[in-house]
């Protein structure tokens, strides 16, 4: 197929895009300016996802112990990063491998002005991250926490939604004392009053604070490290199939999408939603529309807090079971689950059952209810399935 395609970002959405073109038979060049991987895996969900198992271990030692145990009364912070970042670039080696196999032409340059030189663009460039707090010099965003190798004292995190509450989390699950700022209340989507109270209680070990006075004193203060957890913003507007608005051959998909979905396993969807619509367009068949439904979210803290679809007042409350991940949060607490009904029908759940624990739905499938036939991955930012997904 005498077709030449560039595709903008190596990230999960843009790798995806690529690697599912080329298999169509479409020439694919694969910009990267930075890492192949993109957020996810060196600054993202992928990177906390190994600061969080650490942040595990210290407080199964201390329900074990009685007290608590800091991070570096086990390992130096600046290891731990080390051994983060060991993991990170075996991964990207492996991706980069995965990548070339597949008949993708990697350039690690930036893509400039060149849109004349192929068919077709596709643009997965990830989020836009402003930092609205300039004029202080110290603040880090998130591409500056995995350079850290010392572990802070004290910290302020700047945002109340899933990133900055992680943060926060994990922190002083290390043994840092840690301030996190928010405008209104912290984790939006729980709206669940009970949920709300339990994770208050039970979960959080860091100091909130809602004030614009108190955030300027932090901010002011010498003594804490500063960090940026707040959402970016997407750069491309497409119309359902992905296509960019009012530009001719051009795709988007990602977080750079300003209507996308935005998790990892979501952006792959997407990716593969692009490569399909692009053969297609080619050969005259019809797009597929992308849709968002049930699109499954989770915030890792001493409990993995998962949730997907709607919290209604109509709700069966369920107890965890002690299983792999949480026999000694026995001594503490093991969590709280609900499914939600509307109408007599499951229309949402929230659980802190660990993401390990897919027994059950596997339980489910041989029954015959058949929940898997989508099936694409685990992945730490969702769930164990995405109902949309569906390979190319």
């Amino acid at each position: 197929m005498d077709i030449k395609v560039a595709v903008v970002g190596g990230g999960p959405a843009g790798r995806t895009a690529a690697m599912s073109l080329s298999k169509k038979g479409i020439e694919v060049d694969l910009y990267e300016k930075d890492k192949i991987g993109g957020t996810c895996l060196n600054y993202g969900c992928t990177y906390i996802t190994g600061l969080r198992e650490m942040a595990d271990i210290l407080n199964t030692l201390s329900s074990i112990k009685g007290e608590k145990i800091k991070l570096n009364e086990l390992v130096q912070f600046s290891e731990l990063q080390e051994k983060i970042n060991k993991i990170q670039e075996r991964i990207r080696k492996k991706l980069e491998k995965e990548t070339i196999n597949a008949g993708v032409n990697i350039k690690y340059k930036e893509f400039k002005d060149k849109k004349d030189d192929y068919d077709y663009t596709v643009y997965a460039t990830g989020k836009i991250y402003t930092n609205t707090f300039r004029e202080y010099e110290d603040v880090l965003t998130h591409k500056d926490i995995p350079k850290l190798r010392d572990l802070p004292e004290n910290i302020l995190v700047i945002g109340g939604g899933t990133v900055g509450v992680e943060y926060a989390s994990l922190f002083a699950d290390f043994g840092s004392e840690v301030v996190l700022y928010a405008r209104s209340q912290i984790l939006k989507d729980i709206v669940d009053e009970d949920i709300r109270k339990y994770i208050m209680e039970k979960l959080i070990n860091f100091k909130i604070i809602h004030k614009e006075e108190e955030l300027k004193k932090f901010l002011n203060n010498e003594d804490y490290v500063k960090i940026l957890a707040i959402g970016g913003k997407g750069r491309f507007k497409t119309d359902k199939y992905l296509r960019v608005l009012n530009e001719k051959n051009t795709y988007a998909c990602g977080d750079c999408l300003i209507n996308g979905g935005g998790n990892t396993p979501v952006s792959r969807m997407e990716g593969r939603t692009v490569a399909e619509n692009i053969y297609n367009e080619i050969n005259g068949l019809k797009l597929k529309e992308v849709k968002y439904s049930l699109v499954p979210k989770t915030v890792r803290l001493s409990l993995t807090l998962s949730y997907v679809g709607k919290q209604t007042k109509e709700f069966k409350t369920i107890r965890s079971s002690v299983g792999k991940g949480n026999f000694f949060k026995v001594l503490s607490d093991v969590g709280i689950n609900r499914i939600y009904y509307e109408n007599g029908k499951v229309v949402g759940a929230i659980s802190t059952i660990p993401a390990s624990e897919v027994l059950p739905y596997f339980a489910q499938f041989i029954k015959g209810l058949d929940v898997y036939k989508d099936f694409i991955e685990i992945h730490p930012s969702t769930d164990i399935f995405y109902k949309e997904f569906r390979r190319i």
